[in-house]
């Protein structure tokens, strides 16, 4: 019996990276979950707990980020077509910033802001009233820049987005709803704990979506550009 002529398909490895990306983020989430109950007294509680100043539930959302920043950017500069090269750019400068946020919670800043002109909010997070609205604009720049993606990954890119900034600012607000309701401890962890595990399942969506860009010129070749030209991991109109 012979063996096969036929081409083996390849399989998009970005599958592969968003698969162990995930399970990564949830490992890390159920580690930090359950922390409070097998490692309450160690020194590696407060390394692995997510309310820590510096945690590596943390550090591992920051380098999804910048790992999708620098992919980006490197599709950014391998794309002839000057409105997709551009969108590229502006999504890396977006991740970026987002991640320089995470590590050095900027965002929380905006509370103050908030307290200043509106001090009986009676809320815990008031960051979330200005930071609703930023992310909402943020979607939305995803949205619009994506039209110059291919569908794959625009799909992931938007999908990534709303997920992560959608766990950041609505589990904050359910976070405040438990405080003010005085409910049980661990509803509340579980709450935010959620909040970060999403979080990081949106920055792998992110980090993923140049990779299926990446993939899919290696797998189809040269590509006519929206310019009109061919040049590898170029961008294409969104109706292609």
């Amino acid at each position: 019996m012979s063996r096969s002529t036929t081409p083996r398909r390849n399989r998009p490895f970005w599958v592969g990276a968003l698969v162990v990306s995930v399970i990564v983020s949830l490992i890390i989430t159920l580690l930090s979950l359950f922390a409070v109950w097998w490692a309450p007294n160690m020194g590696i509680y407060h390394y692995l707990e997510v309310t820590s100043e510096v945690n590596l539930p943390m550090w591992w959302n920051v380098l999804l980020l910048i790992v999708a920043a620098t992919l980006m950017f490197l599709v950014a500069a391998n794309t002839p077509s000057r409105s997709a090269r551009l969108a590229w750019r502006t999504m890396a400068v977006i991740a970026l910033l987002m991640s320089l946020d995470d590590a050095t919670m900027l965002h929380e800043k905006l509370g103050m802001i908030v307290e200043r002109f509106a001090p009986a909010t009676g809320m815990t997070f008031t960051w979330v009233l200005l930071g609703g609205p930023i992310a909402l604009a943020v979607v939305i720049m995803a949205i619009m820049a994506s039209r110059k993606m291919h569908k794959t990954p625009r799909r992931l890119l938007v999908s990534g987005f709303v997920v992560f900034l959608g766990a950041a600012v609505g589990f904050e607000f359910i976070a405040d709803y438990l405080i003010r309701t005085e409910a049980h401890w661990f509803l509340y962890r579980v709450t935010y704990h959620l909040e970060e595990g999403l979080e990081m399942a949106g920055a792998a969506l992110i980090a993923v979506a140049p990779l299926s860009n990446i993939q899919r010129v290696r797998l189809t070749g040269q590509i006519d550009s929206a310019g009109g030209g061919t040049a590898p991991w170029a961008g294409t109109p969104a109706g292609r």
